[in-house]
């Protein structure tokens, strides 16, 4: 659910160019006005950036409780609680997740990599061999290419993966990890490729 709100659309720009201040000022004017999801969790992204983790759970937490049926809602917050070293509520958020839609990938692995920080191993590869079997990892570049290339009117010259990983700012992947499935496939591949673009 995304609004239309333009201080929601005046903290996205600010939050993508890194002025996290600027964004959470803006994100809090859009709350006043409009009890939106989407607007508390990408508040909770920069509360997150900010390093105030109760204040980004908190946001997560109400961002759940408004869309109880949106699996990336449990995604962004079990993501907010492992960061906050709770690591077993985390996972019981990426199982809710996987309830809701069972094809998310990006939650079975997820799930997988917090499994195996806990020693979980089994569970942990039943997980990562569900996400593969889901994920269309190989493809995903090239999609996210040809997506760009459609919402250009003048297409740039065909890019190399190596090109095209470069371009995609931290900043952006970390929001569409929050909000969007190929959000959350990017971050995948960003894992499997040992934290490098």
């Amino acid at each position: 659910m995304i609004s239309n709100n333009p201080f929601y659309i005046s903290g996205r720009k600010k939050f993508e160019a890194q002025d996290y201040q600027g964004a959470l000022s803006d994100y809090n004017q859009a709350i006043e006005s409009e009890e939106n999801p989407s607007i508390y969790s990408e508040r909770g992204v920069v509360q997150f950036y900010l390093k105030d983790l109760n204040k980004s759970l908190d946001d997560m937490n109400y961002a759940a409780n408004l869309e109880p049926e949106n699996p990336y809602r449990y995604s962004s917050r079990a993501f907010i609680k492992d960061a906050m070293g709770n690591t077993e509520a985390a996972i019981e958020d990426y199982e809710i997740a996987i309830k809701l839609d069972p094809e998310d990938s990006i939650a079975h692995n997820n799930l997988g990599l917090l499994q195996e920080k806990l020693g979980y191993m089994k569970l942990a590869k039943t997980n990562y061999k569900k996400a593969d079997e889901l994920a269309d990892i190989d493809n995903l570049l090239e999609r996210i290419q040809d997506e760009q290339s459609e919402d250009q009117a003048d297409p740039p010259p065909q890019s190399t993966s190596h090109e095209l990983r470069q371009r995609i700012s931290l900043v952006a992947l970390v929001r569409a990890t929050f909000t969007t499935k190929d959000g959350f496939k990017e971050y995948v591949r960003f894992i499997k490729n040992g934290f490098r673009a």
